[in-house]
């Protein structure tokens, strides 16, 4: 719910008062001369002519914009000021957000390879030229689907207080021209004013107003004629009597027109440090990360995690637009690979984790940037130096990755895989040399046996191999956080630290290796033996690496790993144990019969009185398993070679029956 700034309130049991905005008439400007005057001056700014002539044709008032346009006024952003002038506008010609970042946490991307729906197809925007952004699209159709999906979104996600229908829109929306490129068709490039802060407002509004995103796109900025039949609508309504005008008229009038802060420039402390699109998102942040009502932990990582993806592209840490889109979940894994990406998702992975807690200079500085622009606080106007460190940065890192899942899975798992993603990573990142290779697992599985073998102090194949397979594990609920149960049975070890024990041990390395192998042949991760064949239960079917596994079998917290997992060894440790247990039955068997035989009626034992069938019973099957073992006894002795129907190589009787 988003406040739209009123202490009054619009109803009173449903029934409208005198705080309800009064209806006006919607003017037009038929003069083209103040149109033109307007563009002129915006054109003198420096400002392209078709950008100019967009901004020209939004104003009810243009008079009253024409001497700010030289005299703008400013607005503080961290590290900068935003140009704005304001007036009021025709609330048509304002076009919500596409990329609205309070949405960023519903949005789908093509990673998730969800049938049906439509991939997340449209690139920030950036800075163009003056007072202009510019953005990418495949053409009008997808802009238009986008715009109606964010009103539709925005709308339900947020009801301004008071009414929109009952007040208008109160607080002025802040908006700046944006320049729409097509790229799958011939279709020129066309300017449209996008509202950056005020989105709800203005999606509730055109809701209201009944326009589509058809309509404030292409249709009503298209010509005056088309403008003129809108206002005329809206005007034949207000001509009514007023007891005969709806209460959804009332609403359409009151929606018609708004106030509005156009930004026209920005003008950084530093030159070229903050341009207009960083400064922009600033503005935004400013208001909405720090509200009663803030966007979720999810959404701002993914906003802030496309600022640092594009940062990281501008300065050339990320090669390729390709490779950033990749990054960002916009390919799949079929389409990256015909890009010439490695198309494993434990690659991606990998190369998130590393872009944000690398602590290398290049890295760490073109990550860092757009963070400390949203962190900056200047309560006092000076600028104070934002503290970016492995944990403001991580979880942007893990909302990159958690995009595969974003509409493929429940919403409660990729919860689930965010929280355990983290846990299982190494500590301090940012303090250990690693960093992806193009090594194959099995050649990261060697180079860890050897690091392992030597004692290394750095080991960069084994951390490498960590990160990859702690993915994965989170990924398939394989591994899960500490249990605090009480008793033998509590492991209060962290998802990191099991992990961790693993890259001490053969077995463990070995099962990490065989976790990614398994992932990228699209199978859940399986126990192996020391020969690398998956282990096998009572059905035949493959073993699972669970959690369970892992902190009792291969990690255990008492630190005694199991160093062999060889099938003729563990038949061999299951035997002995065999023996032991029929050992144990048997000293129990005995002393429960001298039991039995000492209940006596008197002198008698009830046994020998009252236990015939008893009695017989037992003797049967004592008889049977003395049967049986003598026929062990004869075999075994058969396998030595020294069976000569009388001699016994233990001492034995030689074989002779119980009675």
């Amino acid at each position: 719910m988003v406040s739209n700034s009123n202490s009054g309130e619009p109803t009173v049991n449903g029934e409208r008062t005198e705080l309800s905005k009064p209806l006006r008439r919607v003017p037009f400007i038929p003069d083209p001369d103040l149109h033109k005057q307007v563009r002129a001056a915006l054109k003198k700014r420096g400002m392209d002519d078709r950008v100019a002539g967009a901004i020209s044709t939004i104003w009810t008032e243009p008079t009253a914009v024409l001497p700010q346009i030289a005299n703008p006024q400013r607005r503080r952003v961290p590290g900068a000021y935003l140009e704005v002038i304001s007036g009021s506008v025709y609330t048509a010609r304002l076009i919500p957000d596409p990329l609205n970042p309070r949405n960023a946490d519903r949005v789908q991307f093509a990673l998730a390879q969800v049938d049906g729906a439509p991939p997340a197809t449209l690139t920030p925007a950036v800075a163009a030229g003056e007072g202009e952004l510019a953005v990418h699209v495949e053409s009008r159709s997808v802009l238009a689907e986008q715009v109606d999906w964010t009103v539709e979104t925005t709308r339900n996600r947020n009801k301004p207080v008071p009414d929109i229908a009952e007040q208008g829109i109160m607080d002025p929306p802040i908006g700046v021209a944006t320049t729409i490129h097509y790229n799958a068709t011939d279709e020129s490039p066309n300017t449209i004013i996008v509202v950056r802060e005020g989105s709800s407002r203005t999606s509730h509004c055109h809701y209201h107003l009944g326009v589509t995103a058809e309509d404030v796109l292409f249709n009503l900025p298209r010509t005056a004629s088309a403008m003129q039949a809108h206002i005329d609508e809206i005007n034949s309504c207000i001509s009514k009597a007023a007891e005969d005008i709806l209460p959804t008229e009332e609403a359409k009038i009151r929606c018609a027109v708004t106030d509005f802060e156009l930004i026209i420039g920005v003008v950084p402390d530093v030159p070229g440090a903050v341009d207009l699109s960083q400064a922009i998102k600033a503005r935004v942040a400013q208001d909405h990360l720090n509200t009663k009502e803030p966007w979720s932990p999810e959404a701002k990582h993914t906003a802030l995690a496309e600022e640092c993806l594009i940062s990281a592209r501008t300065a050339g840490v990320i090669p390729t637009d390709a490779e950033a889109d990749w990054l960002a979940g916009r390919l799949t894994a079929k389409e990256a690979a015909s890009q010439k990406i490695v198309p494993f998702t434990d690659d991606r992975a990998a190369r998130a984790i590393h872009l944000f807690t690398t602590n290398d200079p290049q890295i760490h500085n073109a990550v860092r940037r757009p963070i400390a622009l949203v962190l900056t606080n200047e309560p006092t106007g000076r600028s104070k130096r934002a503290r970016i460190t492995t944990k403001t940065k991580l979880p942007l890192a893990v909302e990159l990755i958690a995009r595969e899942r974003r509409g493929a899975a429940l919403e409660g798992e990729v919860t689930r895989f965010r929280k355990i993603l983290a846990e299982a990573l190494p500590t301090d990142l940012q303090k250990i040399a690693w960093r992806p290779t193009k090594r194959s697992p099995e050649a990261l599985y060697q180079a860890a046996v050897k690091e392992l073998e030597e004692v290394a102090d750095e080991r960069p194949a084994t951390i490498e191999l960590w990160v990859r397979a702690a993915y994965i594990l989170a990924k398939h609920g394989a591994i899960s956080g500490p249990r605090h149960d009480l008793g033998p049975d509590g492991d209060r070890r962290s998802a990191s630290a099991v992990i961790e024990a693993l890259t001490d041990s053969n077995p463990g390395l070995r099962h990490l290796r065989q976790i990614v192998e398994d992932d990228r042949a699209g199978l859940a991760p399986r126990q192996v033996d020391d020969s690398g064949a998956p282990r096998k239960d009572g059905e035949g079917k493959d073993m699972p690496v669970n959690n369970e596994f892992l902190r009792t079998k291969l990690a255990p917290k008492e630190g005694n790993a199991t160093e062999t997992l060889d099938p003729e060894a563990k038949v061999r440790e299951h035997y002995r144990h065999a023996v032991l247990a029929t050992k144990e039955a048997l000293r129990n068997l005995e002393a429960q019969m001298h039991n039995l035989s000492g209940l006596k009626d008197g002198d008698v034992p009830l046994i020998e009185r009252e236990g015939r069938a008893h009695a017989r019973l037992l003797k049967d099957k004592l008889q049977e398993l003395a049967a049986e073992a003598q026929d062990w006894w004869e075999r075994a002795v058969e396998a030595h070679g020294t069976f000569n129907g009388s001699a016994a190589s233990d001492g034995d009787d030689g074989g002779q029956e119980a009675a």
